[in-house]
């Protein structure tokens, strides 16, 4: 792992709808090191790398994150192109506003992930990455994902989440990947010290989930104390994250593994007089799973968007909502 890498990516401020030195900062990596880039009428950023490797039936892995973190107070450093000044200590590290010695908002949540995302690309030949504007302000930018950059894309992983063991499986009542895929990945996740399955408000995979056939997933990636001026940014789980992206994809390689949302059930109806078999397609995700908690999620669902207008923190809205699935009993 590189501390350096990651300390200069964290050290880009960066804000909704002011993703511009975060943007800059990858795509001069990107011609760096000879990666595909474009960019999209949102700001969003794509990268694709290794397409003269590719052969007929094969798919790109996709790793995503977002640029934006939720420090407005950063706004000045970006007009003005100063960087945040990082801070080691123990193992941790903390931000401070330029010149002094007072703490800021380090933005782990999600230049972590940008982080991760980038030393993907150091590590493999061929790979897409989706870098998005607006996640923190409702996925206005993955909302606007390019359809045609995720055409010959065969699953997408993103790293947004705090620690080194959160996996998010639901988001926004959004099924990220269906028990198919569940069963390919837990060993490999188990194994990378991911254990810990949870439905979370959202983050961009749950709109590729939502416009895509193929499965998605959410890993931590080591921020805590996410939109606080007292956010920090262990190394030791950055490095995890990174260890547990390298793993999946090289275990699930360039295949496409498809999100099978549409399940097919036959009801045998006895029918006393020509006992006829009765096919059913339910098009809705998994059944069981949305029977026992539909109503429940659609409730939380309205809850976060609330928050959100109420300008509650996402560390705030993820212990309403956990309050939320313990009083309804599904955690």
């Amino acid at each position: 792992m590189n501390i350096d890498f990651l300390k200069e990516v964290l050290s880009l401020p960066s804000i909704s709808s002011n993703e511009s030195m975060v943007r800059d900062y990858i795509l001069k990596f990107a011609e760096e090191n000879q990666i595909l880039s474009t960019v999209d009428q949102k700001g969003n950023v794509y990268l694709t790398k290794g397409s003269e490797k590719m052969t007929s039936g094969e798919y790109y892995p996709c790793v995503v994150s977002h640029m934006d973190t939720v420090h407005r107070s950063h706004i000045e450093y970006i007009i003005n192109k100063e960087r945040l000044d990082i801070v080691e200590n123990g193992g941790k590290l903390t931000a401070r506003r330029p010149n002094t010695d007072k703490q800021t908002g380090i933005g782990g949540d999600d230049k972590c992930g940008v982080y991760v995302c980038l030393e993907m690309f150091n590590k493999f030949d061929v790979l897409k990455g989706a870098f998005f504007v607006e996640e923190e302000i409702n996925m206005l930018g993955s909302q606007q994902a390019d359809d045609k950059f995720f055409e010959n894309v065969g699953y997408a992983i993103q790293f947004d989440a705090p620690s080194d063991n959160w996996i998010s499986e639901v988001c926004s009542g959004v099924k990220l990947f269906d028990q198919e895929f569940k069963d390919e990945i837990t060993q490999t996740l188990n194994e990378s010290g991911y254990t810990k399955f949870s439905i979370d408000p959202f983050t961009d995979v749950t709109q590729l989930a939502t416009k895509y056939d193929f499965n998605c997933l959410n890993l931590g990636c080591g921020y805590y104390r996410q939109h606080t001026d007292f956010e920090y940014v262990v190394i030791e789980e950055v490095s995890n994250s990174l260890k547990a992206g390298e793993k999946l994809i090289t275990k699930l390689g360039l295949e496409k593994y498809t999100h099978n949302k549409k399940i097919k059930e036959t009801i045998l109806t006895e029918n006393v007089e020509n006992h006829v078999s009765k096919p059913i397609l339910n098009s809705s995700y998994d059944l069981k799973f949305y029977d026992e908690y539909d109503e429940s999620a659609n409730e939380i669902v309205d809850a976060v968007f609330d928050m959100i207008e109420q300008g509650i923190s996402k560390e705030g809205i993820k212990f309403e909502v956990g309050e939320m699935l313990y009083n309804n009993g599904i955690v």
